[in-house]
This record gives C-alpha cells, structure tokens and sequence, in this order.
C-alpha cells in the first residue's frame, strides 16, 4: 500500500469488531513515531504493539511470526492436517490457533542496517507460506518498493491487495504493481482519502476506486471502550498476553505480560503452580526456566523490557550461595523504578506468608525518585497482607541489621525441614555508603577494612541466601559502591548485578567488561541496563523500568501502576 496510513485504524477496528480476541490477534509495527498505533495498545486483539520502533525490533517481530508459522505447521504435522484451514475445519485438535494480521506502517524502515538481508527473507517466507498457516499482513508505506529490500518481486508477488492513494506522479509512472489502466486511476487520487484497492494481485481488469472511511478519535475511542467491554466477559486465556514496546520509552510495569497473567489468577500460586508456570514454553505463556524447582523458593523479579518482541528482563533468587543482587548506576529514576518492580514482582510470586520484606530507603528526601519504595511498601506490601519493614532513617540500620543477623544464627540452627518452611526474606537497601557507621575504614595496611556494622553486612551477603535470606542493594555509582563493598571479597557474593551507564573503569570492575560503559550509544533516550548473571555468563541489554514515566504510551506514572497491582492484591487479602 501507499500514501497516508489514515485507513490502518478503520482496519484494525473493523477486523476487531468483526472476530473476537481468541479469533484474530493483531501485530502492530509502528517505525515512524508511533502516533497512528498507539491507542490500539489497548485493543483487546493487540498482542504486539510496537511504537517508534528501531529496525531491529521491527525485525525480531517478523522473527517472532517465522517462529509462530513453524510452530503451527508442526501442530498441523501432528493432527495429520496441511493447513489453516483444514485444521479449523477439523475442530482445531491441537489447540484454538486464532488468525493473526500484521500491520506495519513504514514498511521500509524494516530493512535499514540489514545488511544480511534478515527482513527480506522473513517478509518472503510470511507472504509465502504464511497464510496457510493463518497468518496475514498488510503492508503501508508512501511508496512501493524500499531502499535494501531484497526479493521484491516474490514478495510483491504473493501480495494480492493491493491499495494505492494520492502519490507524486514520478511514483505513479514507476509502479509495477498495477497496470496502466490502475496506475491511470491512480493519478486521479488527487484528494486524501480516495483510493484505488486491486485484489487481483494487480490484475488491470480488477481495480475499484473509492473512499477511506475517516475515523474520528472520539468515535475511536468509544469503540475501543466498547471491545475493552466486551473482552471483561471472556476467559483470561482468550485474551492475548499483550506486549506493547515504545522505542523511546521507558517501559509500563503493568504492560509486562507476565506480571498480569498473574495478577489475573486473583489467587496467589502454589509453588507447584509457580513452577508450572515458570517450566512452560514462553510460546504457551511460560517463562521458559527449565530448571525451576519449588524445593529452592525460587522468586522471579522482572526488571524491565528487552529489546525484543517477547523479552522480559528478570532475575530469579533460588535458596543457594550468592543469591544476591546489586543495581548501580547514576540514573536514579530507572534505579528505584528496578527496586519498586522487584518487591512488586516478589508480592506477586507467593502467599504473604511466605515472603517478608525489610526497605531502607536512604534516597534523598523530595527527589522525585524518593517516594516510590514507601509507596510499594504502603500500597501493595502492606495491603496484601505482607510482613514488612520500612524505615528512611540512617539510625536505624543498627536495629535491622541485628535483627536480621539474629534470624541468620536462627535459620543456621534449623534441620532441613524447619528452614523449608520458613518465609524468604527480601532486604532492600539504598544509599548505604551515605550512612557513616556503614563506610569502610583505612586499616593498617593502607587499604579499607569493614566497619563493625559493615561486617555484619557481611555475614548476611555471605552466609544469608542458602538461608532464605536474600539483599538486593543498590548504589549510585562504583566509587559508592566499594566503599562499603570490598570489591574483591564481597562482591562475588553478588550472583545477580543490574548496571546502567557508568565509566569503563566501573564497567570492569562491575560487570567485568566494558559493556556497561556502552549501554546509551544510540542516545539519551531510552535510558538501558544490563543485566549479568555471573553464575551463568549471561548478560541482557534492556530497557528498565523508572519511577518517571516518559513516552507515549505511559498513561499512567509507576507510582499509579503500583497503585492498580495494589488494590488487585489487596483484593486477595480478603480472600486468604
């Protein structure tokens, strides 16, 4: 298709009010600046909707639908069907397998720095082979035909609607895509609005002419409502695990498709529930973890967005040595967004009763990052039911300290049996290098030796994970960091490590690399981390969440967010 993308909004609504969600689902690219898609991110059908996005995400989707063809072509292979159709006509045996349309405005943007040709392949093999699997795209741009698209004609030739609108009449006279008699018709698109539609396959004898229905935003905005209706009465498993991502945003804790699904359960799991849940294929809604064992209380903490069609970024505490983590960086709205996501996604995991809570808080007072963690300790901790602690106060790190080193001596006094049955306990402290009692002190040698407080500290990093007991503490920088931190003996006890920008210098001492000091290469915006899992070599770039919110799909602040998942759970409270 071409000229102006004002018709894609009637598509998706038409198509949406004429299939339900477990009927048809919608992939929404959006490269240019996200301004057409993004209301959609609320449609019901919407799976993906990916605003402003960079060609690599655009490209990961077509990867995610080559994935989901293959998939379905083996369900077809196993229920002795060849295609979509005979599947449906044979009572869909294999599972409900709804249609799926993708609609990408700005098509051409799918292949600016592929140099290996990856989008072309992709587009060939969907418009190929996609709609005997049930999978249909349209395709919008201002003009046919792209810079770097390779395989034009075998693409363009398994496209059989065609739609053209007012174009210059240098790209009128250029088409092969219509005839003369189309490319005639045309020409007298001179208003936005009319059109010439072929579904032929370009056949000159095929073309009708017309008008594109306008949508006005207020009426889209109440058929939208009216779908959002409508979808309230179906099962959850009818409705897609949407995944919505903003090229320049930071992404909206309650768009994590994980996170919901969860939180629709209106129950909290067991752990065999958990662990289900978390063994499954992420195709079938799961995490894909295949060594989750509930014997471990295992917890997933989700710290933001990948930057791909399904990537979530997370990091799971186990009761084993160095289940730790430290987040470090300068950018301090993303580092207590990160913070409030973690004891958010622990709230979501288990009962109350098997997960306690312990915050200090030593961020400074009227920043605008500052109030985040007490609004997850008072609006979703307490309210569900949690045991929780949460104090600003410097002076009272002594008391929590001793109070958590007498839990440990406990827990190392207990048979097997006993500690499984003891709650895990989450210890979420900022800033401690602006508490003096906790800064490391020069020692005889001319090197910095634990304080007494930071000993104690000490013994918690070290001896505490095995015992359920598990700190999560973040810094503003390095230099922060080890002054009450040993860089070499405490530090390994940190399995679990989230840096954003820092120096190279920091970057090899945190991360053991030079990839942190790389993280905002393409700009400012979006801010990114990365996550490293050091018992397993793995690290993940991604976008984290930010106590500020930013973008256009941010209806909501994180604070607000944290207010809809606290009033979800508090409403399971009632029920325990």
């Amino acid at each position: 298709p071409s000229g102006n993308i004002g018709r894609l909004p009637v598509v998706n609504t038409r198509a949406a009010f004429d299939n339900s969600p477990d009927e048809l689902r919608l992939y929404l690219i959006d490269g240019k600046d996200g301004v057409e898609f993004q209301p959609y991110r609320h449609l019901p059908h919407a799976e993906v909707v990916s605003l402003r996005s960079s060609p690599e995400l655009s490209r990961s989707v077509l990867a995610k639908l080559i994935a989901e063809k293959e998939r379905r072509n083996n369900i077809f292979a196993q229920v002795g069907v060849n295609d979509y159709t005979s599947y449906r006509v044979n009572g869909e045996t294999g599972g409900k397998l709804p249609r799926i349309l993708l609609l990408v405005d700005e098509y051409q943007e799918l292949f600016e720095g592929d140099k290996d040709g990856i989008a072309s392949n992709y587009l060939l093999q969907l418009s190929q082979q996609g709609r005997s699997a049930g999978i249909h795209m349209l395709l919008a741009s201002q003009r046919f035909g792209a810079a770097g698209m390779l395989n034009q004609t075998g693409i363009f030739g398994n496209i059989h609607l065609r739609l053209a609108m007012k174009m210059t009449k240098a790209d009128v006279e250029s088409l092969v895509e219509f005839g003369r008699r189309g490319k005639a018709l045309i020409a007298t698109c001179d208003l936005p609005g009319k059109i010439v539609v072929n579904d032929k396959g370009g056949d000159d004898a095929a073309n009708v002419t017309g008008k594109v229905a306008y949508l006005y935003p207020t009426h889209r905005d109440e058929l939208l409502q009216t779908l959002n209706d409508k979808a309230e009465t179906l099962p959850d498993d009818s409705l897609p695990r949407r995944v919505v991502f903003d090229g320049k945003a930071q992404p909206n804790l309650i768009d994590n498709p994980y996170l919901t699904s969860l939180l629709r359960r209106h129950t909290w799991p067991t752990a065999q529930e958990l662990e289900d849940f978390a063994r499954d294929a992420v195709e079938t809604g799961g995490l894909g973890i295949v060594d989750w064992f509930y014997a471990e209380h295992p917890r997933v903490v989700w710290l933001g967005q990948q930057f791909n069609v399904r990537g979530q970024a997370m990091m799971v505490f186990r009761r084993r040595v160095s289940e730790n983590a430290l987040i470090v960086g300068s950018a301090n709205a993303a580092r207590y967004g990160m913070l409030a996501a973690s004891i958010v996604s622990l709230s979501i995991n288990t009962k109350p009763v098997e997960t306690q809570f312990v915050i200090l808080d030593r961020s400074i007072s009227g920043s605008l990052w500052s109030g985040v963690l007490q609004v997850a300790y008072a609006s979703v901790l307490l309210p569900a039911g949690f045991v929780a602690e949460f104090s600003r106060e410097s002076a009272k790190i002594e008391d929590i300290l001793n109070t958590l080193i007498s839990e440990l001596d406990k827990r190392r006094d207990m048979n097997e049996d006993d500690l499984a049955s003891v709650p895990s306990i989450f210890v979420v402290m900022t800033e401690l290098d602006r508490i003096e009692a906790m800064r490391r002190k020069p020692d005889a040698y001319g090197g910095l030796a634990d304080s007494p407080l930071g000993e104690k500290l000490r013994r918690l990093y070290f001896e505490g994970s095995p015992l359920g007991i598990h700190l999560l503490l973040s810094f503003s920088g390095v230099r922060p960091m080890v002054n009450v931190i040993d860089e070499r003996r405490g530090l390994v006890n940190f399995r679990h490590r989230v840096a954003l920008q820092m120096s190279e210098d920091e970057s090899h001492t945190f991360a053991r690399n030079r990839k942190a000091s790389q993280l905002q290469l393409e700009g400012p915006l979006p801010i990114c981390a990365l996550y490293l899992d050091l018992e397993s070599d793995k690290s993940i770039r991604f976008k984290p969440y930010s106590s500020e919110s930013s973008g256009v799909t941010q209806d909501e602040s994180l604070v607000d967010q944290l207010l809809i998942i606290g009033n979800e759970l508090a409403g399971r409270s009632d029920s325990l």
